[in-house]
């Protein structure tokens, strides 16, 4: 199909498209983009994913650190077929996806290529193994989609509408930019998964993963189904409560097995198992069924018809349905359909209120001392990001300290390592904590000090210190800190919006200039920030310029995007290394024993056995241990000496007279 069949009314310039989308599409947490590379023929360079229009090909990641996604992208290319496949097939999976509640974004290139993008529903994310599945079962009704970005959870992107193309050109969105953004904005609707799962599903009937007779009844299965023999059902965490489709409705009642939206039933056969299917799925039972189809029932002459060809046997062949279709929905769509527990929000609805803790938390001198820390942060590293991951290492230590810290001296003193916290700071990495301690403790006015330098098993030990005072009214911001943990979401969504969110959810404020001003960020930051906000579910508008919390808590989020079992894998992980760590100390420590038994078994006049030589333990590796112990941690005097000075300086109050000269140069030789 030409490309003038596909222009839209006052087609807005490409740069103003990719602006408008880029930020709104791209996986969460992933902060770059990937460019395209014409000698490797592949999008193999990255950059920094940013509003400005890029000067070569570009795209978005498509899924987040941990292997999720919250965009379905589907790209057909003009390799596996030509402009009209191309075309037929895009509009196939258009029809499906709106008739299951998405919403979606379509594109075109000169060459005739199509991308569709189908934000997920707010709150609800995709496992690799998931789109996996889905993604094979798509190319297999539509030839001309390329599934191999969908399948590289390290690299798989899409090029945005906007974008330039490799074959010149770029890429021109269907419809208005407006219609656009609101689609990644709104999204989709929460059963949107669910619904074409099952609608994949009936495409192919049979198809079934318990290689079992279907003659054979099947175990109860625990978690799904509740209920023994005729009164067997899914239990209500996994029923669905909206009602029947009208294709499915209208054959079960009258038999009419060639609705518009259901091209592909070709029997009533097909028809049939797809409605056990969709009655189940809503709690229906073998009991409730037989009630349907009786010569009395609603369904009599729809569902029923279509099991009087089996005669005397059209009640074992309901059950043979039946059973098929528990196997089918447990393997399939409630595979990955959450269940709905109470004051959670899943895929197959949301609550009507969200419940979000509200207030301040924790002793007030330590509030005192974190709200000093954090506008001295502020202050700092104005219109820097990086602040964001200084405040998460801060209120990390406030933690620390409430739970371990020492307060005898009148100023509280944690010893802490940064696995711990890399822990209670949303996952940051341990690498970005310790780089966090080292530039705080060595600037000018920080609200850290540290005491003393890790020893062995034992971590470095830091002073809250508040003889900075760089606000005024601090009972004020006082009442605007919370000494808790930061959440794991703020992983995946990034540091930077956890401040907004906070202000709204736990503080309760509402107007968005004081939201702005309270989190000490400019309108353009913190418009950028609510509607990253907005996408997940965090938070809502309630009126113009007003927002509130959203219908997603982070717990629930966090959870969706697989963030326990990240936390699970580095929890493991820090032990096998401070393990590690361990065995190193002891040999380290059993080396130098034995080198003192050694020498005074050598030594004249020892008391040693002299009938036979002495025994050395690590003879035969004492070179290679002593060369790899050398690369264990320095202990750097002349930082302990500085440090110690700097802790007299601020906390005693003492006056440096003199410090001690450099070494002159040694003359050259």
């Amino acid at each position: 199909m030409s490309a003038a069949l596909h222009t839209t009314p006052a087609e807005v310039h490409p740069a103003e498209v990719w602006a408008g989308l880029a930020p709104l599409a791209a996986a969460p947490g992933r902060h770059q983009m990937r460019l395209w590379t014409p000698d490797t023929g592949k999008f193999s360079q990255t950059a920094k994913l940013t509003a400005k229009w890029p000067t070569q090909p570009a795209a978005v990641y498509l899924y987040s650190a941990n292997a999720t996604t919250v965009l379905l992208a589907l790209d057909f290319d003009t390799s596996r077929g030509d402009a009209a496949a191309v075309e037929r097939d895009l509009r196939t999976a258009e029809n499906w996806l709106i008739r299951c509640g998405a919403r979606v974004v379509t594109d075109y290139t000169d060459d005739g290529g199509r991308h569709l993008l189908c934000p997920l529903a707010i709150g609800t994310t995709a496992s690799l193994p998931e789109v996996t599945a889905l993604m094979r079962v798509l190319a297999g009704h539509l030839p001309t989609l390329d599934i191999a970005p969908a399948l590289n959870p390290a690299q798989g992107c899409i090029s945005l509408p906007g974008t330039l193309t490799k074959r010149g050109g770029y890429r021109h969105l269907d419809g208005t930019l407006t219609a656009a953004r609101a689609a990644f904005i709104e999204r989709s609707e929460p059963g949107m998964l669910p619904r074409l799962y099952q609608l994949l599903g009936m495409l192919k009937p049979a198809a079934t993963t318990d290689p079992s007779p279907p003659d054979e009844p099947h175990d109860h299965l625990p978690g799904y189904t509740t209920g023994e023999g005729e009164h067997r059902r899914l239990t209500p965490a996994y029923t669905r409560t909206d009602p029947l489709p009208d294709s499915i409705a209208a054959f079960a009642t009258h038999a009419d097995t060639a609705p518009t939206d259901r091209p592909h039933w070709k029997s009533p056969s097909e028809a049939r198992f797809a409605t056990v299917v969709a009655a189940l799925d809503r709690g229906h039972t073998a009991a409730t069924l037989r009630d349907l189809i009786a010569p009395d029932g609603p369904w009599h002459d729809g569902l029923g018809h279509a099991y009087k060809r089996y005669g005397h046997g059209a009640d074992r062949a309901l059950l043979r349905d039946i059973d098929r279709a528990f196997d089918w929905l447990i393997a399939n769509p409630l595979l990955y359909r959450r269940p709905q527990h109470k004051q959670k929000y899943t895929q197959g609805g949301s609550l009507t209120t969200a419940t979000h803790k509200s207030g301040f938390t924790g002793p007030p001198e330590l509030r005192h001392w974190l709200a000093n820390a954090f506008r001295w942060a502020d202050l700092e590293y104005a219109g820097q990001r990086y602040r964001w991951t200084v405040h998460a290492v801060l209120q990390t230590l406030a933690v620390h300290a409430l739970k371990a810290g020492d307060k005898s001296t009148g100023t509280w003193v944690v010893g802490v390592g940064g696995r711990s916290l890399s822990l209670g700071a949303g996952l940051l990495s341990p690498d970005a904590v310790w780089r966090v301690l080292r530039d705080l403790r060595d600037r000018q006015g920080s609200p850290i000090v540290l005491v003393r330098s890790h020893m062995g098993l034992e971590a470095d030990y830091y002073a809250l210190t508040s003889q900075n005072n760089v606000i005024r009214g601090l009972n004020h911001h006082c009442e605007r800190v919370r000494i808790e943990a930061v959440h794991d979401i703020w992983h995946i969504l990034g540091h930077h919006l956890r401040r907004i969110y906070e202000l709204i959810a736990h503080h309760g404020l509402t107007h968005r200039e004081d939201i702005y001003a309270a989190a000490a960020v400019s309108r353009s930051t913190g418009d950028d920030a609510v509607r990253q906000l907005q996408i997940h579910g965090l938070i809502a508008a309630t009126a113009p310029k007003m927002l509130g919390p959203g219908p997603i808590t982070p717990h629930t989020l966090a959870e969706a995007h697989q963030l326990p079992h990240l936390r699970e894998q580095r929890q493991q992980t820090y032990r096998e290394q401070r393990a590690q760590w361990q065995q190193w100390l002891d040999i380290r420590e059993r080396l130098k024993n034995a080198d003192v038994s050694f020498a005074a078994a050598s030594a004249p006049g020892g008391d040693a056995d002299q009938s036979s030589p002495p025994y050395n333990a690590f003879a035969d590796t004492k070179d290679y241990l002593e060369s790899v112990l050398r690369t264990g941690p320095p202990e750097d005097i002349e930082r302990l000496e500085d440090h110690a000075i700097g802790l007299i300086e601020t906390i005693m109050g003492a006056t440096l007279l003199t410090r001690r000269a450099a070494a002159p140069p040694k003359p050259s030789q």
